[in-house]
């Protein structure tokens, strides 16, 4: 299924009203589509936690602080990349490109490519949701069976228990394995690459080598923690990473009733643009202060979707608009209220789609 693969066109004025209406929010509150003050305090709060656990890292003379400190900046290396970068990928964090372009960097500074990352997630995830060999996001591991119509291997029968091994090693494979091998592909997912300019091969080379040396180098040669220390520390730093972006990436598209439309022989979708938007992504625990806080807007996965343009921080109020209008066109709104339900659907997921599935 590499072929183009193209909506239909819209069938009604959903997304034409429902876009009227956001604006309307947004006017009658005296609100940009862009970040607010509160956004720039989470970020600030976010990289300022990050720098200071650094800090404590390298030179507390307890090695059980600077321990636990190195393995704490996993998360909050996630928590900036989904609250910050994440929203400067789309754009969305000032009018300005140079605001975005700038913030964009923070991905390179805690060791992923921006450059890679936004083409892969914009240009093919973003384009083309949880559609077989369009969506480079979801198909990252042949072992790992997302797709129910996707090939089937004798090991995905056991998925389901060995995936969370896998996913402990995402960003570690992400940082060391993904980002250069994605240089040197030709495709990914819907994404057709041709070539790279040179500055973006030596860039992803210098991030690298500066990762490595504040992360691994410099501690080795101030902190207090011995060779096998610091090596430990970075592996679990990587592991409770890799377990966060999990936690927020995971409910939104592969769930156990997530719905994976196929284009027919043609390569036309059985739907438009904004009606696939909603039917393939999942809401969860949008009511959850706590993950409304700390999880950059990724559980109001519609409204982002719809509008990646818009900064994060206006997606709890944009969401029952969305709802409301989705309802009155007789769209799905998917939610998931629990987020530990949202959470372990997944593996639900993986368990059915461990088996091909029976001929009728």
């Amino acid at each position: 299924m590499l072929g183009k693969v193209r909506y239909r066109k819209e069938t009604d004025d959903f997304y034409q009203k429902l876009s009227a209406r956001i604006e309307e929010y947004f006017k009658q509150n005296a609100l940009s589509r862009y970040a607010t003050p509160f956004f720039f305090f989470k970020a600030f709060l976010l990289i300022g936690s990050y720098v200071g656990l650094y800090f404590l890292l390298l030179f507390s003379a307890n090695s059980t602080i600077a321990f636990w400190s190195m393995v704490l900046m996993g998360p909050f290396a996630i928590l900036i990349g989904i609250n910050v970068a994440h929203d400067a990928a789309h754009g969305s964090i000032s009018k300005k490109k140079w605001v975005n372009a700038t913030l964009l960097i923070l991905f390179d500074l805690l060791g992923a490519n921006s450059y890679m990352w936004k083409r892969r997630h914009v240009f093919s995830h973003h384009a083309f949701p949880n559609i077989l060999d369009n969506d480079a996001d979801l198909k990252q591991n042949p072992l790992v069976r997302i797709f129910p119509n996707d090939d089937v291997l004798p090991a995905h029968k056991f998925q389901f228990l060995y995936a969370p091994f896998l996913y402990i090693l995402y960003t570690i494979n992400w940082l060391f394995f993904r980002d250069y091998q994605d240089f040197f592909q030709s495709r990914i997912g819907s994404l057709t690459i041709k070539k790279h300019k040179r500055i973006e091969i030596v860039k992803l080379i210098l991030f690298k080598l500066f990762y490595i040396s504040y992360m691994i180098i410099l501690p080795i040669l101030f902190s207090s923690l011995t060779v096998s220390g610091v090596l430990l520390g970075f592996f679990l730093m990587n592991a409770a990473a890799s377990i966060l972006i999990t936690l927020a990436l995971i409910p939104s598209h592969v769930a156990e009733d997530s719905k994976f439309p196929l284009p027919d022989e043609n390569g036309v979708m059985p739907h438009s643009w904004s009606h696939h938007q909603v039917i393939s992504v999942i809401d969860f625990a949008t009511r959850n202060w706590f993950l409304n806080f700390f999880f950059g807007g990724f559980n109001h996965h519609v409204a982002h979707h719809l509008f990646p343009k818009i900064n994060h921080v206006h997606s709890t109020a944009i969401t029952p608009i969305i709802k409301k209008t989705a309802e009155e066109y007789g769209l799905p709104y998917n939610h998931e209220s629990s987020f530990i339900n949202a959470y372990l659907s997944h593996y639900k997921l993986l368990r059915n789609n461990g088996v091909q599935p029976k001929q009728a």
